[in-house]
């Protein structure tokens, strides 16, 4: 059966039999409408979710949900944890975002601000988002500088303990997410990463009451980052901008990496522009 709707221009033709170049007389198609409400259940702040939670979320039963849901699963475009049973959306939705060409995404929202902190401060600019295990670089721009970091390509990956972005990424999770992943074996990428899940809680406590993550050391030797959060007009977190570099670069004249890093002040100015500029708006991370 056709779903109706209140406007006859939906679901009707003109009296005429014409059809209006935009497709607005044609009927929705159900289906679709309720796999991209399915779709938007997932945030940032819930990037897991079971099956109930979805459903209630979308306003859809728990039958129709799933038959999507496992749809959706087998297009590639969310994936089922074998254990927990919960639903997440898979890096396939931000190849999706990779495709808008208006200038709505993130990345394109943040490119212009990106560019010009990479090149007052001299370092690497990342920008990125915590997707399951991972925090998935969106955007990275490399300012007037010897050394660029290229350890972290554009759509890639990297462990949530390792590095100051991801870590503040994982530190905005919520808490329920953060137990699942600290309690699994944490990634070890120099003799410096924190892989004790105690210690890391104490790293996380403390990222949240700074408002800002730096680390030193733990990614690549020689190598430090400071961080800071990007948040919609709800003060919701949506993703971690950072700089990366050679550590002078990123602190200045403490070269044991003590105190504020020099490149802090420029980074949380940044952020804040971000911030303001996609208050309001609907954007693909």
């Amino acid at each position: 059966m056709r779903q109706t709707s209140s406007d006859p221009r939906r679901d009707s033709d003109p009296a005429d039999g014409s059809r209006r170049s935009d497709g607005a007389t044609l009927p929705r198609v159900r289906a679709v409408s309720r796999a991209i409400a399915i779709m938007r259940t997932f945030t940032p702040e819930q990037p897991r979710l079971s099956l109930s939670a979805v459903a209630e979320s979308a306003g859809l039963d728990a039958g129709t949900t799933r038959r999507i849901l496992v749809t959706l699963r087998d297009e590639g475009i969310v994936e089922q944890d074998a254990k927990s049973g919960q639903y997440a959306l898979t890096l396939q939705a931000m190849r999706f975002a990779g495709a808008v060409p208006d200038g709505q995404s993130l990345r394109d929202l943040a490119e212009d601000l990106l560019r010009g902190l990479a090149d007052e401060v001299g370092a690497t600019a990342f920008l990125s988002v915590a997707r399951g295990h991972e925090a998935i670089c969106l955007a990275r721009f490399h300012g007037q500088a010897p050394v660029e970091v290229r350890w972290w390509a554009l759509g890639m990956g990297r462990p949530l303990n390792c590095g100051a972005a991801p870590r503040l990424l994982l530190a905005h999770l919520p808490v329920e997410e953060q137990d699942r992943i600290l309690a699994q074996p944490l990634a070890t990428l120099t003799d410096k990463s924190i892989t004790d899940p105690d210690l890391l809680r104490v790293e996380l406590d403390e990222i949240r009451r700074n408002g800002w993550a730096f680390a030193r050391d733990d990614v690549a030797l020689g190598l430090s980052a400071v961080a800071a959060p990007v948040r919609d007009d709800r003060g919701l977190l949506v993703a971690a901008m950072s700089l990366g570099g050679l550590t002078p670069q990123i602190f200045g004249d403490t070269p044991d990496g003590d105190g504020r890093p020099r490149a802090l002040s420029p980074l949380l100015d940044c952020c804040a522009r971000l911030s303001d500029r996609i208050s309001g708006l609907d954007f693909i991370s």
